[in-house]
């Protein structure tokens, strides 16, 4: 999350913003923040969150995380040079470059920076600080962290459910619409058409044909196909019928909240736990991650009790940006 965060602008090499559209919000030490930088990382902070599938806090303790991920980069970045870390040139290129990719462009970063007073030489310089945050935590904490066989047999007893995909069902279904607060007449007619179907499929007609045929779900184009899906994937009524079923067999006529559906199972996949041996080396990967940030952050606790971190205007809630990716 240190090295995530967005586009933004830096005092230090970069022109000066537009008055008013870019005014400076903080001072880090010698280190001026901008609002294009809080407001840059409240963007990437929405992205993330979006793409998790969960909501973003309000607007107030979204200028509170990001100003925090600001502030927190340039505390670690003033301590990389203070110990004579020097920009790596290549990486710095490869980030800018995907940033550009995600953004459609060299044009389309171009306005995304404008958009927030802020410009591309200003990017390349938080792209810099970036990376010297990644070489101090690569060089100064990295070559401290130690995961024992014992720690990763230990996260492994406890969170065995981690490594355990759970049985899964591939089935086809025709579905005939009649959802909540559908009146007789539909319901009525959905079953009637339910039963035709099941029937047909039951006398032997290829059940993805008359998938295609007759179904009113959007899968029909796929012959009703569902893909593999866990017990949980599935409102209940249709998730009891599908994992009673044998390969091959075709269910009963089954009611959800969205109609009434006739299910044929292709495939299943049993529950599969994978062994301390098989998981080895993600928990490891874990255990690394874990103690990494609990160190960056003890780092930056102790930068942060020296630092003179002082507001430069009246808190305000920056304008909160369209959410858009994350640079890492």
């Amino acid at each position: 999350m240190l090295l995530a965060s967005a586009i933004g602008v830096h005092a230090q090499e970069a022109p000066a913003p537009a008055t008013g559209i870019n005014p400076p919000v903080l001072r880090v030490n010698n280190d001026t923040v901008y609002a294009a930088e809080v407001s840059m990382v409240m963007a990437n902070i929405s992205g993330q969150l979006a793409a998790q599938g969960r909501e973003a806090p309000d607007q107030q303790q979204l200028v509170q995380m990001a100003t925090q991920r600001v502030v927190e980069q340039k505390l670690l970045a003033q301590e990389a040079r203070r110990q004579g870390y020097k920009v790596n040139d290549l990486r710095v290129a490869e980030m800018a470059q995907e940033v550009e990719q995600q953004s459609g462009g060299r044009e389309g970063i171009d306005q995304a920076l404008a958009a927030r007073g802020s410009s591309y030489d200003q990017l390349m310089v938080t792209l810099k600080e970036m990376d010297l945050v990644r070489s101090l935590i690569e060089k100064q904490v990295s070559p401290t962290i130690t995961v024992t066989d014992e720690e990763i047999a230990a996260f492994y007893a406890e969170n065995t459910k981690m490594f355990t995909t759970p049985e899964q069902v591939h089935a086809r279904h025709i579905i005939f619409a009649a959802g909540e607060g559908a009146d007789a007449d539909t319901i009525i007619n959905a079953r009637t058409k339910a039963d035709e179907a099941r029937q047909r499929a039951l006398a032997g007609e290829d059940f993805a044909e008359l998938a295609r045929e007759l179904s009113e779900g959007p899968s029909a184009s796929k012959g009703g196909d569902l893909g593999f899906f866990t017990y949980q994937q599935m409102v209940p009524p249709f998730a009891e019928a599908a994992f009673a079923l044998g390969i091959g067999e075709i269910s009963d006529v089954v009611r959800s909240n969205f109609g009434f559906h006739v299910i044929k199972v292709e495939e299943k996949k049993p529950e599969v736990t994978l062994t301390l041996e098989e998981s080895s080396d993600q928990i490891r990967l874990l255990l690394t991650q874990q103690k990494t940030g609990a160190q960056v952050r003890e780092m930056i606790k102790a930068l942060g009790e020296k630092a003179e971190i002082v507001p430069l205007v009246a808190p305000e809630t920056p304008e909160s940006p369209e959410a858009q990716p994350a640079t890492e």
